[in-house]
């Protein structure tokens, strides 16, 4: 059984503790030097939007209460599943991979343009990282065939830009990760 501690973004698999994709990756330094970039205004940001999308996907938004600050992104989303047709069949729900001890949480899993698709939803700049990212999530998801891995650039006009990450090595670049991960966690930590 899995358990997610959303306070500190920790996970746990029959009470023992699992990394979780993109802690991974950071700790790899895949995200470079992404941090600079990015405010606790644009955190914050960003969390409210994707809690929004999982609230209205819940069946729990007060869509009058939306902040003005949240409106246009919102906006862009219901303007992506128009067009699209997406509906998700996983929102925000945690999987993780035995073997490797590898846990997170998609935003959203579901059918695209005929393929399993997980999407990110993104609120700020591209950030090169976000395929491995993906490429973690579609290995931990353990998908019976390659899905198709998408951000979604959700802008505050209210419209929407698609990037579709297909470069396959994005999860070699994912098990490297977790390869210096482990070795970091057994070598400079105590083990």
């Amino acid at each position: 059984m899995i358990g997610y501690d959303d306070a500190t973004h920790t996970y746990t698999v029959d009470g023992a503790p699992y990394a979780s994709v993109t802690q991974v990756i950071a700790e790899a330094g895949l995200y470079g030097d992404a941090a600079r970039w990015f405010s606790e205004r644009s955190r914050e940001r960003g969390l409210m939007v994707h809690k929004t999308i999982e609230s209205y996907y819940r069946d729990s938004l007060d869509v009058a209460a939306l902040l003005p600050e949240v409106r246009g992104y919102f906006d862009a989303w219901l303007r992506f599943e128009s067009d699209t047709g997406f509906y998700p069949a996983y929102v925000e729900e945690a999987h993780y991979h035995h073997a490797i001890k590898i846990a997170g949480r998609p935003d959203l899993i579901g059918p695209h343009e005929g393929a399993p698709t997980i999407i990110d939803i993104k609120t700020g700049a591209p950030a090169p990282a976000t395929g491995i990212q993906l490429a973690g999530y579609e290995y931990i998801f353990k998908a019976e065939v390659p899905c198709h891995r998408l951000a979604v650039h959700l802008g505050r006009d209210g419209k929407y830009k698609l990037q579709l990450y297909n470069d396959r090595h994005d999860r070699d670049i994912f098990l490297a990760a977790v390869s210096i991960y482990n070795w970091r966690k057994a070598n400079l930590r105590g083990g």
